[in-house]
């Protein structure tokens, strides 16, 4: 797992893409899946969420939702455009619904703030599997969950300056310096470029990574993980390392074993070479390093954490009161 190499472009939308259900329900015809307070959530909205998160055509996305045969996989997909519905619905209620011209800024400002001209940052997400519509909807998806948050629930989501350095202390395994890991890892390599392929040759290795993810959020263990996306992705690696320096691991590794205490287990990331899911087994030696340095970044991780509860809570509001009818 070592390799020279630079690191990705951190974009805003982060790992997003990892982030939603895998495909859907083989039954799901095209049509009306969800009616959400009279307002219709479609077919083909679904199979275009799948396409745009797995970075596939939307024929494909189209087999894949109608050869699906576990119901509860499309009801995760429904639920995630039933509850963008919600909070677009109820920001419209509160007065503050996100116009098109804040995603606007919001795209100009990761593109100027890395230093890209439009071509260059078009390139960059195109390697990311998106386009610029996608990075867009997935912009909305956040500002308006963020609007949201804020709008209803500001006060629970801030943090102080003493409670960040105790989530320092309580996380200090993290911030060492100097120190060794021991890991565990499913590799999902993404194939040698073939001009003459259709299609984007890294969709097995996200399907292989949704499926992993999934089976980790369902309590299965990382080596059971590891097996079960070997079946979609024959070519995925399992890889065990003895203790390594920190420092001689992949930038990317080394961002996300700065996210996790030992124990933990990563969400998908990805590498020039392919999708790295990885979990923590120990670490040693090192010193404890300084709270300036990432207090801003902690400060962040801190408040991430209290918006999600936060964000789910409204979402539990909303539904209660909201009439919503699922069609399967």
């Amino acid at each position: 797992m070592r390799r020279e190499g630079r690191g990705i472009l951190a974009l805003a939308t982060g790992a997003v893409l990892l982030c939603l259900a895998a495909p859907g329900y083989g039954r799901v015809i095209d049509g009306v899946v969800a009616v959400v307070n009279d307002e219709p959530v479609t077919f083909s909205e679904v199979r275009e969420s799948v396409a745009e998160a797995l970075g596939i055509p939307v024929g494909d996305a189209d087999g894949f939702l109608r050869e699906e045969r576990d119901s509860r996989i499309v009801i995760r997909w429904i639920e995630a455009l039933v509850e963008a519905v919600l909070v677009r619905q109820e920001l419209v209620k509160q007065g503050q619904p996100v116009p098109d011209a804040d995603i606007d800024k919001a795209v100009e400002s990761v593109r100027k703030s890395n230093g890209m001209s439009e071509a260059q940052f078009v390139e960059i997400l195109g390697r990311e599997g998106l386009t610029l519509a996608t990075y867009r909807r997935r912009l909305r998806w956040q500002m308006e969950r963020g609007a949201i948050v804020r709008a209803k629930k500001f006060k629970d989501v801030s943090v102080t300056e003493q409670e960040v350095r105790e989530y320092f202390r309580e996380n200090a395994d993290r911030f060492l310096v100097g120190s060794q890991v021991q890991e565990e890892a499913i590799f999902l390599p993404f194939p040698a470029a073939d001009p003459q392929a259709a299609g984007d040759p890294a969709a097995p290795a996200r399907f292989a990574a949704q499926q992993a993810a999934e089976a980790i959020r369902g309590g299965k263990t990382i080596r059971e993980a590891y097996e079960l996306a070997r079946r979609t992705l024959p070519a995925a690696q399992w890889v065990e390392c003895d203790f390594v320096p920190v420092e001689d691991l992949l930038p990317e590794m080394q961002r996300e074993l700065r996210r996790l205490r030992t124990g933990d287990i990563s969400q998908p990331f990805f590498t020039e070479a392919g999708i790295y899911i990885i979990r923590v087994v120990a670490r040693r030696g090192g010193k404890t390093g300084d709270f300036a340095p990432v207090k801003e970044s902690l400060t962040e991780e801190l408040t991430d954490r209290r918006s999600e509860k936060a964000y789910a809570d409204i979402l539990a509001e909303l539904k209660r009161t909201a009439s919503i009818d699922v069609r399967l």
